[in-house]
């Protein structure tokens, strides 16, 4: 077999985290990125790639020959010819080996991986891949009889969740091959950043595994990883991928063009996760790639518990560094067992909820180097489960520990609190633990609409109340505290705070004395 005439393609990188993507051997792999990032084509490649590096078998010739089946599946065939196969075709046009427009489309290919010294191909691979539409089948009906090494899931937020637990049993088998040929069979996933509410959300970002926690699946991966998640910066930001192949100002122009639609650019060009139910967020410059990652607690400072009361009471565990940036490292948040609403909650069950998250995460904390600090107006709280009339007494009694009022629960101190170290470089980080808090800061937390119908619109902001307002508002009363926390926002110059007492309540704290 001779190579002399093969045309040869180099594709250029998008970038680092593209590269990773394609050299994971994870048996699931997610990337994750804004239109225009490749990740598109990077997720073909890593498809072909992964048939590539099938194991083979000598023929008569001396040739290693390689065989290989692999898979794309998205929701319509138009959506396939418009969005997916121009992707391929710049990897493999349709003139290479043979390209069949019936349904399923199918490309057959002889890749020649190596050459001998003369130009003679001595390593081959047999590959074809299958692009699949789901349409109006079930899951079920669209997988049944594929038989492949590798699949890929193009634009994997628009598909059903139950695709993956299909695809589990589909990849790595081939008929006519060897099982003991197959080699790091493969799930790969390409996406824009999903909504919070799609099940992608929890799969990738919360690390909701699910079934594919099965302790034998884990075991037969051996040293493989069972699922890496990528995530391309924003089109605007630093580090942009694919920058060099696309027009000057293609991101300024798309979000100029859809600057009506907030959730569009959010996702679409800054690759940042919103919820699907979207007013305007209250921490608009949180960055899930930025602000996310693991904390690790210091025993040598303080931890600062705050916690907001009422049924759906809430607390975040949080520490300063020594150069004062904030840190949330754990929360307790109460579920239901479905895991997606919150648990009505009373002061005691409560307090015995954070005594337990101390006992698991904290079980070592000298008492002298923890406070727990909460709304001043838990203090005389009267709206409580239970007839339980003193929160606060309640709350102190299962949890074992005094609460002491926030410094403050004026809105703007406590929001500037969180914004003042977000907006500083590496200022804020919160640890992946805490889902309910992420969600929260990634715009579950947010504004009413300022629209308030028949042509009138709201005088001021007001902060919506959601699932997510007592779990952020416990994050902002542990982020008050500190010497000079309130007084730096202020912008005045620091003091000796035994000086000055001052009471930035915003109720009577004399009420009914």
């Amino acid at each position: 077999m001779s190579a002399a005439n093969l045309e040869v393609r180099r594709l250029n990188s998008p970038g680092p985290i593209s590269d990773d993507f394609l050299l994971s051997r994870a048996f699931l792999k997610i990337i994750i990125g804004p239109v225009g990032s490749a990740k598109t084509m990077t997720a073909l490649r890593a498809l072909r790639r992964v048939g590539t590096r099938q194991g083979g078998r000598y023929d008569a010739n001396g040739v290693l020959r390689r065989k290989a089946r692999v898979g794309v599946i998205r929701e319509t065939y138009p959506n396939i010819e418009k969005n997916t196969l121009p992707s391929w075709f710049r990897i493999h046009p349709e003139t290479d080996g043979h390209f069949t427009w019936k349904a399923p489309f199918t490309h057959k290919l002889t890749l020649i991986l190596a050459q001998d010294e003369h130009g003679r191909a001595i390593d081959v691979c047999d590959f074809e891949i299958e692009f699949r539409a789901i349409g109006d089948r079930s899951v079920e009906e669209a997988c049944r009889g594929w038989e492949v090494v590798a699949v890929m899931i193009d634009e994997a937020d628009l598909q059903s969740p139950d695709l993956l637990a299909f695809l589990s049993g589909r990849v790595g088998r081939a008929s006519d091959l060897d099982p003991a040929l197959v080699v790091d069979q493969q799930i790969i996933l390409s996406l824009n950043a999903p909504y919070m509410d799609n099940w992608i959300y929890g799969l990738a970002i919360e690390k909701n595994l699910g079934e594919f926690m099965d302790p034998a699946l884990v075991e037969a991966l051996g040293d493989r990883p069972l699922m890496e998640v990528f995530i391309q910066p924003g089109g605007r930001s630093p580090g942009a991928e694919n920058l060099h192949n696309l027009p000057k100002g293609y991101y300024a122009i798309q979000a100029a063009l859809n600057k009506h639609r907030p959730d569009y650019v959010a996702r679409m060009i800054d690759n940042k996760f919103v919820p699907m139910q979207h007013g305007q967020p209250v921490n608009p410059q949180f960055d899930y790639a930025r602000h996310v990652r693991p904390i690790t607690f210091d025993p040598n400072r303080m931890l600062v518990v705050g916690f907001d009361q009422g049924l759906f009471a809430s607390a975040v565990a949080t520490q300063r560094t020594i150069e004062g940036h904030f840190r949330s490292l754990r929360e307790a948040v109460s579920f239901l067992e479905q895991g997606k609403t919150l648990r009505k909650i009373g002061p005691t069950a409560f307090g015995q909820m954070v005594r337990a998250m101390m006992a698991e995460h904290f079980p070592d904390v000298d008492p002298d180097r923890v406070r727990f600090v909460g709304d001043p107006a838990a203090w005389r709280a009267k709206d409580n489960e239970d007839d339980e009339r003193d929160w606060i007494r309640a709350f102190e009694k299962a949890l074992g520990h005094r609460a002491h009022k926030a410094k403050t629960n004026r809105q703007a101190l406590r929001h500037e609190a969180i914004w003042s170290v977000q907006a500083q470089h590496d200022g804020y980080a919160v640890d992946p633990s805490c889902k309910h808090l992420i969600r929260g800061h990634l715009g579950g937390y947010r504004y009413r609409e300022a629209d308030m119908g028949a042509g009138e619109t709201r005088g001021h902001l007001e902060v919506a109340d959601t699932i997510f307002t007592h779990v952020c508002d416990g994050e902002q009363y542990a982020a008050v505290e500190g010497e000079h926390v309130i007084s730096d926002i202020r912008g005045r110059p620091r003091i000796n705070p035994a000086m000055m007492i001052q009471n930035d309540g915003d109720f009577d704290e004399f009420a009914g004395v």
